[in-house]
């Protein structure tokens, strides 16, 4: 069994994806009838895109704040010893 901390990931992307379904399905209609979609459709590409780009937003989000800071030798940089220190 995975511990909760294996597992929070996924349980913020899906809330991602739940959360970009609510609010773009429900706006749809008003983004895609301009597109020639009738209202079901409209909706279906509105909970489809939002799905998408809530599990892409809360996966940059996990990205950014797991990240480790660069090292200088990580990024190719020599680092010279300082003069003053020994």
């Amino acid at each position: 069994m995975e511990s909760i901390s294996t597992q929070m990931p996924t349980l913020i992307k899906g809330l991602g994806a739940i959360v970009g379904e609510i609010v773009l399905g429900v706006n749809g209609p008003f983004f895609f009838e301009r597109f020639g979609l009738n209202v079901p459709e409209a909706i279906l590409g509105g909970v489809l895109l939002g799905a998408v780009l809530g599990v892409c937003i809360a996966s940059v989000g996990l990205a950014i704040r797991h990240r480790k800071p660069a090292t200088a030798t990580s990024r190719g940089v020599a680092v010279a010893a300082h003069p003053h220190r020994a």
